[in-house]
């Protein structure tokens, strides 16, 4: 629907503006605290520090966001919102994605009709947005956040509100206010990798998924084979189908052998992207070269608008999520939301094959978004608390916004009970979700 400029100044916030809710961050995790609080009656301001919402799956072209659905069904709440907003563009906007044990329960999103989906869908809950925004400070009373500041060629401005959510996916708010933050794999600090994302056009796609489905060890043997003499390789290359014909997405690990790259560190961040352009090259190199079946007459059509980071800082919180709590489904009385999948450290080599190990549907408790000696904070996303493995373990995108999801139902509650999120009674969290027909 056609929008004049005043209807977009009204979702922008004002300076000096008071908040019920902040919300840094405006992947699935932010996005889902935002719209769940809004429609909860808060208050809330979302900032991006990007020029679009929507993260990773708005940064790398089509990047299945996994586990937006429940066994094909809704997972209630706002994940429900936003797959009926982009089906309602057609079959422009999104399709079905991957069945796979990976994969699974999950939707191939334009990444343009999803930056202005978020937007509508904030618009429509009244919650107001500001993208061009990182969090690059914060004002603290001892233990206490006042404000959040942002940063940019406009100057500083600062906002402020009743609670903060921590949707940054590098933990930018929590580590600013000085909350202590773990970072990579507990045995060595290593990172799973991060992505530049591409696209290829004039691709036979069924050709190619059949050739793949054949054979795709083969089919992967042979660009390492090729790649020998002189180029850029990936970990692992992952193709998924698009909303427009002929065109693929094609996801990966960053390239091969390139050491430790930690996203919050500006020279390896300069590494990664630099590196990751040239695997998206050199791949179009390799499969015209090698004549590879569906590849043989492509193009390089994008790469990604940004990286696509999978792991930064964790935040210490009141209880840490670990890979053996979702392999034994262990149980939690401050269970907020469920995450479903499998564990999928993004190409990085583990100490063993850990994949298919895990309870489907295993608690996810309210503690991990409670970081130690701050407040008034809530930690939702990648960055919440958890270990390498934790993290790992079903990290798709619908689980991320159904984390989120369960943060902005308790900011919400905070403001109406003039609480704070330590203090609040998660057993109201829960009857609220539960309401808002979600499965905890």
């Amino acid at each position: 629907m056609k929008k004049n400029r005043g209807d977009i100044e009204r979702a922008l916030p004002k300076d000096g503006e008071r908040f019920d809710l902040i919300v840094g961050g405006g992947g699935p995790a932010g996005i889902g605290a935002a719209l769940a609080a809004s429609v909860n009656g808060a208050k809330t301001l979302l900032l991006e520090g990007r020029s679009f919402f929507g993260g990773v799956a708005a940064v790398s072209g089509w990047m299945p966001m996994n586990r937006m659905l429940l066994n094909k069904g809704s997972r209630g709440g706002v994940s429900e919102m936003f797959v009926a907003k982009l089906r309602s563009y057609g079959p422009y906007g999104c399709r079905d994605g991957k069945k796979s044990w990976v994969d699974g329960d999950g939707l191939h999103v334009h990444p343009d009709y999803l930056r202005l989906a978020v937007m509508e869908l904030l618009e429509e809950a009244g919650c107001k947005y500001l993208i061009h925004s990182p969090v690059t400070g914060v004002e603290m009373d001892g233990n206490k956040i006042t404000s959040v500041v942002c940063s940019g060629k406009y100057g500083s401005r600062k906002y402020s509100a009743s609670v903060y959510i921590d949707a940054t996916g590098d933990g930018d708010i929590a580590y600013y206010a000085g909350v202590p933050m773990r970072k990579g794999r507990e045995s060595d600090g290593v990172f799973m990798p991060a992505t530049v994302g591409f696209v290829l056009a004039n691709v036979d796609e069924e050709k190619l998924f059949s050739a793949l489905e054949a054979g795709h060890d083969d089919f992967m043997g042979k660009i390492k084979a090729k790649a020998k003499e002189a180029y850029a390789t990936s970990i692992f290359y992952s193709f998924d189908r698009t909303t427009v014909p002929g065109v693929i997405s094609v996801n990966n690990g960053g390239q091969e052998d390139i050491g430790i790259i930690d996203a919050t560190n500006l020279d390896h961040l300069n590494i990664s992207l630099r590196t990751g352009l040239q695997v998206a090259f050199d791949f179009v190199q390799i499969v015209r070269e090698l004549k590879l079946p569906g590849l043989e007459d492509c193009f390089l059509a994008r790469t990604g608008a940004d990286l696509g980071i999978r792991e930064t800082r964790r935040i210490e919180g009141e209880y840490t999520l670990s890979l053996e709590d979702s392999q034994q489904g262990r149980r939690f009385d401050d269970v907020v939301a469920r995450r479903y999948g499998t564990i999928d450290p993004g190409g990085l080599r583990e100490d063993k094959d850990y994949h298919g190990t895990i309870k489907d549907g295993h608690d996810y408790p309210y503690r991990c978004m409670l970081p130690k000696k701050v407040d008034p904070l809530l930690v939702a996303g990648r960055c919440s608390s958890l270990t390498h493995l934790g993290l790992a373990t079903c990290k798709s995108m619908g689980n991320m916004m159904a984390i989120g999801q369960a943060a902005g139902v308790a900011a919400a509650l905070c403001a109406k009970e003039n609480t704070t999120p330590r203090l609040l009674n998660v057993g109201k969290i829960q009857q609220r979700l539960r309401e808002m027909k979600v499965e905890i």
